[in-house]
C-alpha cells in the first residue's frame, strides 16, 4: 500500500485539503468535511475543480466547486482524490458530509531571544564582516 500524500490547494478564499481520508474544505466561515463514500466523481477544468456528491436518482447531486486554482494542481487532485474512491459509494453523499467552523489557526510560538544569544555568544567568530583579516 503507497501512502497519500497530502494536498493542498488553493482558489479565492477556499482551500481543498485531502490526504487520503475525507476532502475537507475550508471557507470562510465554514468547514465541509467530505467522506470518500460521499463523492461521485472529481472534476478539474482549467482553473476550477468540482467535487460532486452521489445523490439518489431524485435528488441533484450537490457541487463543491472552487475556482481560481493552479490547472496542474487541480487536475493532480482530482487524480488522487479519484484514485481513492471506493468502490461502492454512498447513496446520498450529502447526508454524510459535516459542516463545522474552521479551527483557528494555531497561535505562533513565542520566540525566545535569549537563546538565541546564548548560542550566537557560543559559537566562534569567523570574521567581522567589515572587511578586515579573518581569523
Amino acid at each position: 500500500m503507497t501512502a497519500t500524500p497530502s494536498l493542498v490547494l488553493h482558489g479565492g478564499e477556499s482551500v481543498l485539503h485531502f490526504a487520503g481520508g475525507p476532502v475537507t474544505l475550508r471557507r470562510p466561515g465554514k468547514e465541509h468535511h467530505i467522506p470518500l463514500p460521499a463523492i461521485s466523481f472529481v472534476h478539474a477544468e482549467g482553473p476550477s475543480i468540482a467535487i460532486v456528491l452521489t445523490a439518489s436518482g431524485t435528488h441533484e447531486p450537490t457541487i463543491y466547486r472552487v475556482t481560481g486554482v493552479d490547472e496542474a494542481a487541480a487536475l493532480a487532485f482530482a487524480d488522487a482524490v479519484t484514485a481513492a474512491l471506493p468502490a461502492v459509494p454512498a447513496p446520498d453523499g450529502a447526508a454524510l458530509v459535516t459542516t463545522s467552523a474552521p479551527r483557528p489557526a494555531e497561535p505562533p510560538r513565542p520566540r525566545r531571544p535569549g537563546i538565541a544569544a546564548a548560542l550566537a555568544a557560543l559559537l566562534p567568530r569567523r570574521g567581522r564582516g567589515d572587511g578586515g583579516p579573518r581569523g
